[in-house]
């Protein structure tokens, strides 16, 4: 993925407690099925998607590209809010709620966002994050092709957040043409945002495999406490030798580790058809 990737042992997380427990939350019990989805996708996303995204970064200019972002943004903030209020986050529901109203109105239907510089910072939440709040597991890991990682909970999770979503709802004789073209927008906003991090995680992960699930654990645990645990204090060992045991248990032993936003985006935004973090 997209910047330097230093090999972290087992070891390494040991020395955080915190990111350790994190990368124990997801077992994957699945790793066979899920390894194979997981190859299905790279095949896919090589003959596909990758082009595809390529394509629109070459042909679109980056204010646009950030336009179309924030615009997508904007459309989720009910599903925020809801998850805000369920968590009992009244002061981020506030901020919520602040932004959808600015970035909706002066913001041009959220293609600006003027509220972050009015001192409402963007953030994201989502039904799985709600459930780990009241204390639900995550069950086992799961790879889906073209979505990415998940957990049982994470998955259920965005079931429920299509329940918040006004999209869902909404009538008219061309409502399902716009959800259409909201997912393919969000699929290739998604993949155009990550270009650089699969590269690197392409050419320089032990195992890619291993590396998407073990950021996608550190990751979800740090937005379920709302950046309370950092990953991004996650300290660089580089080139620590991946012992045999942890291979096989699936460890992190020898898997690469990239920069929180940019694994974020892969890991969180993917898994969420890119309607989360990105």
């Amino acid at each position: 993925m997209r910047g330097l990737i230093p090999s972290v042992s087992l070891l390494a997380l040991a020395a955080v407690p915190s990111l350790a427990h994190a990368q124990e939350a997801v077992a994957d019990p699945w790793e066979g099925v899920n390894r194979d989805m997981f190859a299905v996708h790279e095949a896919v996303d090589g003959a596909v998607l990758e082009p595809v995204a390529r394509g629109y970064r070459a042909v679109t200019p980056r204010p646009l590209r950030q336009g179309v972002l924030n615009f997508l943004r904007n459309l989720r903030s009910p599903v925020i809010l809801a998850n805000d209020l369920l968590q009992g986050e009244v002061k981020r529901a506030g901020a919520t709620t602040g932004r959808f109203l600015i970035n909706s109105t002066i913001g041009l239907a959220g293609v600006l966002d003027p509220a972050t510089g009015m001192g409402l910072e963007r953030h994201d939440e989502d039904f799985g994050q709600t459930l780990a709040v009241w204390g639900v597991a995550p069950g086992p890991y799961i790879f889906v092709p073209l979505l990415g990682p998940t957990s049982v909970r994470d998955a259920a999770g965005s079931a429920i957040d299509l329940v918040f979503d006004p999209f869902t709802w909404a009538q008219g004789d061309d409502i399902d043409a716009w959800r259409v073209s909201r997912t393919v927008v969000t699929g290739l906003a998604a993949r155009e945002q990550v270009i650089e991090t699969v590269d690197d995680i392409r050419a320089n992960s032990v195992d890619p495999y291993a590396s998407i699930r073990t950021s996608y654990s550190l990751l979800r645990e740090s937005a379920i406490q709302n950046g309370r645990t950092d990953v991004q204090d996650l300290p660089d060992f580089d080139d620590i030798p991946a012992s045999e045991e942890s291979s096989t248990n699936g460890g992190g032993a020898g898997v690469a580790f990239v920069p929180a936003d940019q694994h974020m985006r892969l890991t969180h935004g993917m898994s969420d058809v890119f309607v989360g973090d990105y």
